[in-house]
C-alpha cells in the first residue's frame, strides 16, 4: 500500500466517523420535533441535582433546542472533531466521551434549579479546550490559532458574561444559553489533554 493510499483510507475513516455521528444527532432532532414535539427534551435533559438528571449526562448532547442551535453545534463539531480526529481517531472517542462526562457532571452539581439542559455544546467547548491545549504543548501552530481564534471570539460564551468584562463571575443575562456546559466543556477538554500529556512523559 502507497502513502496516498493509506492517507485516502485514513480520511475515508475519519469522514464515516464524523458524519455519522451528525447524522445520528441530525436524526434524532428531527425525530424529536418532528414526532415528539422536542418532548425529549424534557424527558432526557440534564436536570441539575435530580436524580433522573442524571441520564441526561450521556443522553443531552444528542438533543437540542432548535434547527439554529443545532447547526451551531454541527459546525464546531466538525472543524475541531476533524482536526482531533487526523490526531486519531481512538483520541477523538476518547475526549468526545471524557469532555460530555466533565461537562455534564459540572452541570448536574452546578447547574440552575429546575433548569434542563440539552446541546453537544459541552462536548464542541471541550473540544476547543483540548486543541488549546494540544497546540501550545505541541507547538501546532495551526491548533493553537483555531482555538485561540474560537476562544476570544466566544469567550463570553464560556463565562455567560458578555455584558460586564470586568465582572469575574456571570451574571444570568441569558437563561437560555448553557455557559456551564460550555465552562465545564471546555475545562473536561484542557484536562484531559493535560492528562494525555503526562501519560505520553511517563
Amino acid at each position: 500500500m502507497t502513502l496516498a493510499d493509506a492517507d485516502l483510507l485514513n480520511f475515508s475513516a475519519h469522514a464515516r466517523v464524523l458524519l455519522s455521528m451528525t447524522a445520528i444527532v441530525w436524526f434524532i432532532h428531527l425525530i424529536n420535533w418532528g414526532i415528539f414535539g422536542g418532548w425529549l427534551n424534557y424527558a432526557l435533559g440534564l436536570r441539575p441535582r435530580n436524580l433522573w438528571g442524571l441520564v441526561g449526562i450521556p443522553l443531552s448532547p444528542l438533543l437540542h433546542v432548535s434547527f439554529k442551535h443545532l447547526m451551531g453545534n454541527t459546525q464546531a463539531f466538525l472543524l475541531f472533531g476533524w482536526f482531533i480526529l487526523m490526531q486519531g481517531i481512538h483520541l477523538f472517542y476518547v475526549v468526545t466521551i471524557a469532555t460530555a462526562l466533565v461537562s455534564g457532571l459540572g452541570c448536574w452539581l452546578f447547574g440552575r434549579p429546575n433548569s434542563i439542559g440539552v446541546g453537544a455544546s459541552g462536548v464542541t467547548y471541550g473540544y476547543i479546550g483540548f486543541v488549546l491545549m494540544y497546540g501550545i504543548g505541541s507547538g501546532s501552530g495551526i491548533a493553537l490559532l483555531l482555538a485561540l481564534i474560537v476562544a476570544f471570539r466566544d469567550a463570553w460564551r464560556i463565562t455567560g458574561n458578555q455584558y460586564n468584562e470586568s465582572q469575574l463571575l456571570p451574571v444570568e443575562r441569558s437563561p437560555r444559553m448553557g455557559w456551564r456546559a460550555h465552562l465545564f466543556g471546555f475545562l473536561g477538554g484542557v484536562l484531559i489533554a493535560l492528562v494525555l500529556s503526562d501519560m505520553r512523559l511517563n
